[in-house]
């Protein structure tokens, strides 16, 4: 079986570095808030050229705190905009941030559909817009900040970059372009904890110090200054990291080789994934689209490949996200569209050249 996620693979090339790493970190017997929380943060910051980095739980936590800083810190009510696709944590942080979501389409690549922001911004209340560099893609961010400026300069910008940590536009890290931005190290993503972990990254040393005292229940300088909450990585977390980080450049060249190979042999047969000229895709997902895909995904299966289907449903149309449509879904017509034909194959570094011949063959196969 060629398996979607390559985690056990990764596991035995760094197991001793792993293991050793784990035994220095307990042997200390400082499991929290030490030398290693801070040496990850200051490389995600410097690998982000970013002011600050502060690690929390998650990124669904981290995607929370960033909305929070307006609604808690500045005490404003804010309607979020965000894309009617993406993994459903971007639309419970909104909500779980204690703010309202507002959708907008996406375009034939998943991203936030620029011609589309300019009716939900123009909408009262809109302080927020929490755009989605989905599966490893980065936005057209000149024409993005170009848009959402004519409209509302002072629009405080989050960047969900759970899945672009390693991607780029115009030379300017993901994970860099917005007032702030999230990361994830999920298990599934291309720079994996064996647990949870996220990060949120910044210029603004406000938000720097309303966020470390938000995760640390209110403390900050030695004091319990406001309501806060309990979000960290622990020291073996970060130690474990910090070693994945010393291969992290030759494993997305590795994705983008993969990426590069299926694009080659693709692109006559199938609808493929597209990148702008000023964009490095850090290919966190290889995404096909075909008007059967279900068919598609039982045929790869039957000859022992796995695919996973992201997202099978837009945002707007969960119970949760039902509750906050603005309009007709004739704005949504593009997310709807793509729910219903993509399909993601296995992309991740330890794949062999084999493998993914097999992958390529397997769906020509079917197609031709």
């Amino acid at each position: 079986m060629i398996k979607f996620f390559g985690l056990d693979r990764q596991y035995k090339t760094l197991q001793q570095e792993i293991l050793d790493v784990t035994d220095q970190v307990l042997k200390t017997g400082q499991v929290l808030d030490g030398y290693y929380t801070e040496k990850f943060e200051r490389s995600m910051a410097a690998r982000c050229h970013r002011t600050y980095a502060i690690s929390v739980n998650s990124c669904s936590q981290a995607l929370i705190f960033a909305q929070s800083f307006l609604k808690t810190k500045k005490d404003i009510p804010s309607k979020t905009i965000i894309p009617s696709l993406s993994f459903i944590a971007t639309l419970n942080s909104v909500v779980l941030a204690g703010n309202t979501p507002v959708f907008c389409d996406t375009d034939d690549q998943g991203l936030i559909d620029l011609d589309s922001i300019d009716y939900p911004i123009t909408g009262s209340g809109v302080k927020t817009i929490m755009y989605v560099n989905l599966f490893g893609n980065v936005i057209d961010y000149d024409r993005f900040k170009i848009a959402s400026d004519f409209f509302n300069s002072d629009l405080y910008i989050i960047e969900d970059a759970a899945q672009s940590f390693g991607a780029s536009y115009k030379g300017v890290p993901s994970g860099k372009l917005g007032t702030v931005s999230c990361l994830s190290f999920d298990p599934t993503k291309n720079l994996p904890n064996y647990g949870s972990g996220g990060m949120i990254l910044t210029d603004d040393p406000e938000i720097n110090e309303f966020l470390r005292g938000w995760k640390n229940n209110g403390r900050v300088n030695g004091f319990y200054h406001s309501i806060g909450t309990n979000s960290k990585m622990s020291e073996s977390d970060c130690a474990q990291m910090l070693v994945k980080l010393k291969y992290f450049d030759s494993w997305q060249k590795r994705r983008s080789d993969i990426a590069e190979y299926y694009n080659s042999e693709l692109e006559n047969i199938i609808d493929i994934p597209r990148t702008q000229e000023d964009v490095v895709h850090a290919w966190h997902k290889y995404v096909i689209k075909y008007h059967d895909r279900n068919a598609l995904a039982r045929h790869l299966l039957a000859n022992s490949i796995e695919t996973k289907v992201h997202y099978d449903t837009p945002l707007f149309d969960t119970p949760l996200g039902f509750n906050y449509i603005q309009s007709t879904d004739i704005f949504y017509r593009q997310s709807t569209a793509f729910c219903m034909e993509c399909l993601s194959l296995p992309i991740y570094p330890e794949l062999t050249d084999a493998e993914v011949e097999k992958i390529i063959e397997t769906i020509k196969r079917f197609i031709s």
